[in-house]
């Protein structure tokens, strides 16, 4: 179909109409008016007809009630609860750095100092436990001290652990190398933190009354190659140089206690 024959030719009427418009309507006006006129005669009718939106292929979403968005989130709480539940029962506690990998001098690591000034409340050995009234065996000694009091570390070494341990309480181990190790248990304050090296005679924790325990005081053990010894064995006598490297060794009986 051409041009020529889509043309509706305007009648007399239409023509009057269009003049009469012209005075009344300014030429930017009348040019639009033209415009949507022409567009509408040489509009096919089937472009005039409503358009249809496209079928939604998408299955229908069904509106939430209420009662099931509260659903759906209780839903979602839960199943982070157990997310978090199952991070929990997945991490693990903080371990004890296995070695020293550079330890200083022999001597200057072994642990020969007391830790703490005070008379020995508890010694190494079999004891009647204080708080649970059976003989069970004391893997360090205790040293009786208020609490706050400072804590030297009485040898060279890495702080191997730095943290609240069950009975200990809050606790601190020292790799000294050389298979030694010393702990310090029952504190207020640690001053240190693990991965940290310290030298014999630094303040490493304030005393306390922390964990399984009566009363303030500083529970103090020695290992060597994992066996619990006497410390007092290893204190330092001017008299005697040599006695604080004894390595007077006793088995625990299995039923350690450190209160």
């Amino acid at each position: 179909m051409t041009f020529t024959n889509r043309f509706v030719i305007p009648s007399e009427f239409s023509r009057k109409l269009l003049a009469s418009l012209t005075v009344f309507l300014s030429k930017g006006a009348f040019a639009l008016f033209l415009t949507l006129l022409l567009s509408v005669s040489y509009t096919p009718a089937t472009l005039l007809a409503e358009e249809r939106p496209p079928a939604d292929t998408r299955k229908a979403v069904p509106v939430k009630t209420a009662k099931g968005l509260l659903a759906s989130t209780e839903q979602i709480i839960e199943q982070m609860i157990m997310k978090i539940d199952f991070q929990k029962d997945n991490t693990t506690e903080p371990t004890e750095l296995a070695e020293n990998p550079n330890p200083t001098s022999f001597f200057s690591s072994i642990p020969n100092i007391k830790p703490i000034t005070g008379a020995i409340s508890s010694a190494f050995g079999d004891r009647i436990h204080p708080i649970y009234n059976v003989t069970l065996f004391h893997s360090g000694i205790d040293i009786s001290a208020s609490e706050g009091t400072r804590i030297q570390t009485t040898g060279d070494g890495i702080v191997a652990f730095s943290g609240y341990d069950k009975g200990y309480g809050q606790k601190i181990t020292i790799n000294h190398g050389y298979g030694y190790k010393t702990i310090y248990a029952h504190l207020s304050k640690s001053l240190v933190r693990q991965g940290q090296k310290v030298t014999r005679g630094d303040i490493i924790a304030l005393s306390g009354n922390t964990g399984v325990s009566t009363g303030p005081h500083l529970h103090y053990e020695i290992q060597k190659d994992n066996i619990k010894v006497n410390p007092t064995a290893y204190f330092f006598d001017e008299t005697n140089p040599d006695k604080f490297i004894t390595t007077q060794k006793k088995v625990s009986n299995g039923h350690d206690n450190n209160s």
